[in-house]
């Protein structure tokens, strides 16, 4: 699984291997939860999270774990 955090909203982000991207938050001593992550909804995502997905999926593409049918 690949993690990606930002440092201006202190959350997790991760994809599965359609691409379909998740977040958890991290708690100020920077521990992130891995048991309690939550799907983004499509409809609720702006550019920074888009571009956080499109990193994800590059990334995951490299490690071939990024499976989508598009």
């Amino acid at each position: 699984m690949i993690i990606y955090t930002t440092d201006n909203n202190k959350g997790a982000y991760s994809i599965d291997d359609e691409g379909t991207l998740y977040y958890t938050p991290v708690s100020q001593s920077g521990a992130i939860r891995l048991d309690d992550w939550d799907f983004v909804d499509v409809d609720e995502m702006g550019e920074e999270l888009t571009e956080i997905q499109n990193k994800l999926i590059a990334m995951n593409k490299v490690n071939g774990t990024y499976f989508a049918l598009n």
